[in-house]
């Protein structure tokens, strides 16, 4: 056998096996279909119904752990409300940040329109000195503190007191 002929038949065969490829992802399809299409919803509720009749039966959670249906769902109504808490935690602190933002724009504004009004009464600002004192109590609690904003002392560097900014 000369060696075009091996060559012509190697590509017969491959011819061969494409067109089986072909012919299996065909019916690989028609049998999809007809699977998606058999599992009309009767079936799917006979199928639930039937897996509960079993799982009731054969008490799975029993069998594994030893643990009651009861206690899973004690287990999964505990979760429930631990993740509840954490998420209420999470929005709690987001509003307080939102509030403390808030506060720190109205004391902002309120410096800026007070230096507005300080600026058309020059004479009466220069001879009044302002105090810290001075300042309505809002204004006083917002304040930022101007410690927070010196770097840390290399002693606390490595404490969590450098940690709280």
């Amino acid at each position: 056998m000369s060696f075009k002929e091996l060559q012509a038949k190697v590509g017969r065969a491959e011819d061969t096996l494409e067109a089986h490829e072909r012919r299996i992802a065909a019916d690989l399809r028609v049998f999809g279909d007809s699977w998606r299409e058999a599992w009309t919803p009767p079936r799917l509720v006979a199928a639930g119904l039937a897996a509960g009749f079993l799982a009731g039966w054969a008490r799975p959670a029993r069998a594994i752990t030893g643990i009651e249906p009861a206690r899973w769902l004690q287990l999964a109504g505990s979760l429930a409300g631990l993740a509840s808490s954490v998420h209420a935690a999470f929005t709690a602190a987001d509003a307080q940040d939102a509030a403390e933002d808030a506060g720190e724009a109205a004391a902002a504004s309120s410096a800026a329109a007070g230096l507005a009004a300080g600026a058309t009464s020059a004479g009466t600002a220069a001879s009044t000195p302002t105090t810290a004192s001075a300042a309505s109590p809002s204004e006083r609690r917002y304040a930022p503190d101007p410690s927070w904003d010196a770097p840390p002392r290399p002693a606390e560097a490595a404490t969590e007191v450098s940690e709280r900014r």
